[in-house]
């Protein structure tokens, strides 16, 4: 008869076993990054928002907005955080819509220097995108003869709106559109309002503002 196979006797862990004291060992540094990225991402932190529009030029100071709590992340670094953060005599660089949280960069002195504002009537009524703070072209066409037809031209391609006047409701007052142009664009401007060329004041879509 053939001997019977061997016993195999299972043996208890160790709390010696360098295994297991390794396995131990990532399993608590999973837990506490688990933690500290959850931590971060929850985490909030203060910002300032404008109370209302503001555009490129305008003064600002630490009543022109308000402190709310916001999850930024990495972004953080990127919002003003505390009314110290604005100088004395600082002027909008860029313009901030009302809600939007003030980006550090906006934060300057002499902002809009080469700007000058200009109200050109239109006759038809603009695009919601038209608001105030909003980047616009401003298009000029003028009448043909019975020989050619009407011709388009891009007046200002870099235009802010400063306001938007509504029309009257019995039609007796056009929409107007107060704008800011760039100073060395100011004479061909005027030169179409003296003429006056139809003018058209087009949205130009870009990047909005961060709101809580």
């Amino acid at each position: 008869m053939s001997a019977p196979p061997a016993l195999m006797r299972l043996r208890r862990p160790r709390w010696k076993d360098p295994r297991l004291i390794v396995g131990i060992v990532l399993v608590l540094i999973s837990v506490l990054l688990g933690a500290l990225l959850a931590a971060r991402i929850s985490a909030t932190t203060t910002v300032l928002v404008a109370r209302s529009d503001i555009v490129v030029g305008d003064p600002i100071s630490a009543d022109s907005f308000s402190a709310t709590e916001v999850r930024l992340g990495d972004q953080e670094r990127l919002y003003a955080s505390s009314p110290q953060q604005i100088p004395e005599g600082s002027t909008a660089m860029q313009s901030v819509r009302a809600g939007e949280l003030l980006p550090v960069s906006a934060i300057g002195q002499g902002g809009g220097a080469d700007l000058r504002p200009v109200v050109i009537p239109v006759d038809r009524a603009v695009a919601d995108s038209v608001t105030t703070g909003s980047a616009v072209e401003l298009w000029r066409t003028e009448e043909g003869d019975g020989e050619t037809g009407a011709a388009a031209e891009l007046l200002v391609e870099g235009a802010i709106v400063r306001s938007v006047e509504e029309g009257s409701s019995l039609g007796m007052r056009s929409q107007s559109v107060e704008v800011l142009v760039p100073s060395a664009s100011l004479p061909a401007v005027l030169e179409a309002i003296a003429q006056e060329d139809r003018l058209d004041v087009i949205g130009v879509p870009g990047a909005a503002g961060v709101s809580p």
